[in-house]
């Protein structure tokens, strides 16, 4: 028999310090599958395309560079990637994360193994600018997840983990406008399950970036937003849905304390109750809830201690 094809689809833009080490993470993994890697270089100017064309002359079978000469953006970027990738399974990272070894084996046999899985991701350990460990991405051990649980606990997977059979390359070819991750997650668990790997196989930059919607700018709450509105309502209860609308309000909850900005809650409490099949009622207390679990979480893994004796920092709670 022959073996699967796996093509990996890195993005990057101006990476030229931690591109390598992407490259090198996953050129030297193992697995019993014919490895395709195409890198979509979004115009970078800073000599991380002088590394990426190094690699593709080096390994001339293995590694397709995609150098767009206008810059598109990292939407649109990961889109063409991932469209013009081949092979039974897709997998990604980003540019500036890495991947530890077996990671791709233990993904490949995980989705061979579960043929009504549609994706199946890795927990991650999550490092600052300089390579220093700070923590983990979540606080997730082995699951699989159905979609309805996906959409009510919020997005905690990390994207360069992700490894998701050829069907699913229509999450990204086929969105219409630019999307984050969470919203390709959650079309994944509409056409099967999730399966996580509860070990830490990729390394994730945090690059000072806080939560999902605790960090992000408008634009991208917006499309986090957007991601909850993506799925079907006939395919989750009511229950499920105002659970998934109660959880993105937790977390602009948390962003209007941090930035002493109340007004940003209020806005989309408005919004958010108006869209909901419950009330206002309701709606706070489900609000409530989500809080004060996630509080409640937060001071327990305050007494939580790594090998170092140093606090682990979980970067997303579930």
């Amino acid at each position: 028999m022959s073996k699967p094809t796996v093509t990996v689809c890195i993005v990057t833009y101006n990476q030229r310090e931690l591109i390598e080490q992407c490259l090198r993470s996953v050129l030297l993994q193992e697995a019993d599958a014919d490895l395709n890697v195409m890198v979509g270089d979004d115009a970078s100017d800073d000599g991380t395309s002088d590394i990426v064309a190094a690699y593709a002359l080096e390994y001339p079978s293995r590694v397709r560079h995609l150098r767009h000469m206008v810059r598109m953006g990292s939407f649109e970027n990961m889109r063409e990637l991932i469209a013009r990738a081949d092979g039974e399974y897709i997998a990604h990272v980003d540019g500036d994360d890495f991947w530890f070894p077996g990671k791709l084996a233990r993904q490949l046999a995980f989705l061979q193994a579960h043929p009504d899985c549609a994706a199946v991701y890795t927990n991650a350990v999550t490092i600052s600018t300089d390579g220093s460990q700070i923590g983990l991405f979540n606080d997730v051990r082995d699951a699989r997840f159905e979609l309805a649980t996906l959409l009510h606990r919020g997005n905690f997977l990390n994207n360069s983990s992700a490894m998701f059979r050829a069907a699913g390359k229509a999450a990204w070819a086929d969105a219409a406008a630019p999307q984050i991750d969470y919203r390709a997650h959650l079309w994944h668990a509409r056409h099967g399950w999730i399966g996580h790997i509860g070990e830490p196989l990729t390394a994730y930059r945090v690059n000072a970036q806080g939560s999902m919607v605790g960090g992000m700018n408008d634009h991208v709450r917006e499309l986090y937003w957007e991601a909850i509105q993506s799925v079907p309502r006939e395919m989750v209860s009511d229950v499920d849905y105002a659970r998934g609308i109660a959880d993105f309000l937790r977390r602009v909850f948390f962003r209007a304390v941090r930035t002493r900005q109340p007004q940003l809650f209020r806005a989309w409490r408005k919004r958010a109750i108006d869209t909901s099949p419950w009330g206002a009622l309701r709606m706070d207390a489900l609000t409530l809830a989500s809080i004060v679990r996630i509080t409640a979480k937060e001071v327990a893994g305050s007494f939580r201690r790594g090998a170092d004796g140093q606090r682990l920092r979980i970067l997303y709670r579930r």
